[in-house]
C-alpha cells in the first residue's frame, strides 16, 4: 500500500507543470566594459581642465534657459574649489535631448588613446537644478546650467567640496 501511494505520488509530481518562473528585470547600468550610449568625442577637440582661474568667474551664477537639443563639444573646462576632475587633456561629446522627465544628457569623453568613458543622466530644474545619473554613474548631484543658441555652460558638483565648471558648443 505504502509503495503504490509513493508511485503515485511520484507520478503526479512527475506530470505536474513546472513552477511559475518570474524574470528579473535588467540592470539600470550596463555590465562593466558596456557604453551607456553610441557618442563618440571628436578625439581633434582636446580640452585641459584649468586650475586656479578667477573663481568669482567660474562660480558666477548661470542662468539657465533653454537648451536647445543636439550634440555639443566641450570647448573649455576650470575646476572649482577641491573638484577631482580629470588631469590629462580630454575630448568631451555631450549630447542634449527632451524627455518627460527633463532634458537627458549624454557624455562620451575620453584622453588620447584611452577607453571612452560614458554616461548618462537627466538634468531636472525642480525643486532645484539636479542631475540624476541613470547610467554609467550613481546617484544625484547639484548643477547649475546656461543656455545660449549655440553654447551650453554646465557646472557640474564634482567630489566633497568643488565643481567642474563645462563649457561646450554645439556641433553645426
Amino acid at each position: 500500500m505504502r509503495l503504490g501511494a509513493l508511485v503515485l505520488a511520484t507520478a503526479l509530481v512527475a506530470c505536474s507543470p513546472p513552477a511559475v518562473q518570474t524574470q528579473e528585470r535588467p540592470p539600470a547600468t550596463p555590465p562593466a566594459g558596456a557604453a551607456c550610449n553610441a557618442l563618440a568625442p571628436d578625439p581633434t577637440r582636446l580640452v585641459e581642465v584649468r586650475d586656479g582661474e578667477a573663481a568669482a568667474t567660474a562660480a558666477a551664477e548661470l542662468r539657465g534657459g533653454a537648451i536647445a537639443p543636439g550634440t555639443y563639444d566641450l570647448i573649455g573646462a576650470v575646476r572649482i574649489g577641491a573638484a577631482t576632475g580629470w588631469r590629462e587633456p580630454r575630448a568631451v561629446a555631450l549630447q542634449v535631448a527632451e524627455s518627460d522627465e527633463g532634458v537627458v544628457l549624454n557624455w562620451a569623453g575620453s584622453a588620447p588613446g584611452g577607453p571612452i568613458d560614458t554616461w548618462t543622466a537627466t538634468l531636472r530644474e525642480t525643486p532645484s537644478v539636479r542631475l540624476s545619473y541613470s547610467c554609467g554613474r550613481i546617484g544625484d548631484v547639484e548643477a547649475a546650467f546656461s543656455a545660449q543658441a549655440d553654447r551650453l555652460e554646465l557646472r557640474i558638483q564634482d567630489g566633497a567640496s568643488g565643481a567642474l565648471s563645462l563649457s561646450f558648443a554645439r556641433r553645426p
